[in-house]
């Protein structure tokens, strides 16, 4: 097909020698560190203002006990997933730098939601867990806080999935002229109701296992609730995830989705999905037990991480296909340029061997040779003025030579003059000749 990219401006990939099948896996590892702090952000603050309500209408104070507790959670996966959201965007943009910043150039202004939606998600999230007490008599307002940090981290997930789906289908580069054009489509709706379920399911797991050890600590009234609560909502959002992911493959481009059915990458949601079948066949085992232990919930959890873990590399398999032929083209105008550049500086090298030497005494040559012919011309203003303009201005050759070996500022131009590296002698030459071209009236 044709390509709407500029494949004739090469790009040398910065890969330290190593293969970049290397920077793919660690791609891969990053974003599941990073996207299971995300996952984590998303359901622990919904949890925390969910059973803050809960607290309210049941007059229970263990469910606001549990509400304040798991805004710990959320504050910690928010610091530690925008921390490691820096490395997978690093290996990304390195990899696929002109697909990566033409989405971004695609969906700008919008794209700084990512900056100024973080801060103030932040800003309400913190201000949400530090108020608790200070409002604990006025509940409804502080809700309204804690609803508040939830909307606006809600909202980011949108953006960023926008970008990343425009960017790793770059034949929509053609017709998508803003972020609009992107987000409302089938494949940005299928992905984001994979990424909340995904949130839901993995905060329930969470929970389940943080109840576990509040039980045994001694704390046994809030991890009963954690533990009740997080198996009903890892319970209800993995059933519907377990339909969802061997979809995922089919909502991009048909070009994408035929040419993954054709890679290994394409039994890999069929896997997570059955993982995630094994996981709420155990964990619906255990449902009536009031009590479980740390070890039975990070079995769930060990299921959960290896089918995000497996979404995760099919991502990088739409990569791989979708930039197959793109990359390739980019990968020979890049041997292209590198060729002609190494046969261009093989002729300069031979060019300047066989070049006659210098004559020093020549003014000219001199000037050429020092690089002064750079900055200035015998009668025409370039970066400095013309040499006839300073035989001009200047009739002490002592003030010239001082000005060639210690630079000036100011002295003709805003642009200032540095130091150059001209024996006395030379600047002597130099400085005879630049005032032999002063204009005789």
């Amino acid at each position: 097909m044709i390509w709407k990219l500029p494949f004739d401006i090469p790009l040398v990939t910065p890969t330290l020698g190593l293969p970049l099948e290397f920077f793919s896996v660690l791609g891969i590892i990053v974003f599941v560190v990073h996207i299971s702090f995300i996952y984590m952000l998303i359901g622990a603050s919904t949890a925390s203002v969910v059973y803050n309500i809960m607290g309210v209408f049941k007059k229970d104070s263990n469910y606001d006990k549990f509400a304040y507790r798991m805004t710990n959670y959320t504050t910690v996966s928010e610091n530690m997933g925008a921390l490691w959201g820096v490395a997978p965007l690093l290996v990304i943009s390195v990899l696929f730098t002109g697909f990566f910043y033409t989405a971004i150039l695609k969906v700008s202004p919008h794209i700084l939601h990512i900056i100024y939606g973080n801060i103030i998600a932040f800003l309400l999230s913190y201000a949400y867990k530090f108020s608790w007490h200070a409002l604990e008599n006025h509940k409804g307002f502080h809700i309204a806080i804690g609803i508040s940090a939830v909307l606006a981290f809600f909202t980011l997930p949108f953006v960023f999935m926008s970008m990343s789906n425009l960017y790793m289908q770059p034949e929509l580069f053609a017709t998508v002229n803003s972020i609009w054009d992107i987000m409302f489509t089938p494949v940005t709706g299928f992905r984001l109701l994979n990424f909340f379920l995904t949130a839901f399911m993995a905060t329930g797991v969470v929970m389940i296992f943080i109840g576990a050890r509040w039980v045994k600590a001694g704390d046994v009234e809030i991890g009963k609730i954690a533990i009740s609560q997080g198996k009903k909502w890892f319970l209800w959002a993995t059933p519907l995830n377990i339909v969802v992911l061997p979809l995922l493959p089919f909502v991009f481009t048909t070009r994408i989705s035929e040419a993954l059915m054709h890679t290994p990458f394409i039994f890999l949601p069929f896997v997570a999905s059955l993982l995630l079948i094994i996981a709420f066949l155990y964990v619906l085992n255990k449902f009536n037990e009031e009590v479980v232990t740390p070890q039975t919930a990070l079995r769930a959890i060990a299921l959960v991480l290896l089918s995000v873990f497996l979404m995760a590399t099919t991502r990088e398999g739409v990569r791989v296909v979708s930039f197959a032929e793109p990359l390739a083209l980019q990968a020979e105008a890049t041997t292209e340029f590198m060729t002609a550049s190494l046969a261009e500086y093989k002729k300069y090298k031979e060019e300047m061997a066989n070049k006659p030497a210098v004559d020093l005494n020549d003014p000219l040559q001199l000037a050429e040779a020092k690089g002064c012919l750079s900055c200035h011309s015998v009668d025409m203003k370039l970066v400095g003025p013309a040499y006839k303009e300073i035989a001009n201005k200047e009739a002490d050759k002592a003030v010239l030579i001082h000005t060639m070996q210690n630079g000036s500022v100011n002295k003709y131009d805003v642009i200032p003059m540095p130091a150059q590296d001209v024996s006395n002698e030379e600047a002597e030459i130099l400085a005879n000749w630049i005032l032999s071209l002063k204009e005789v009236k």
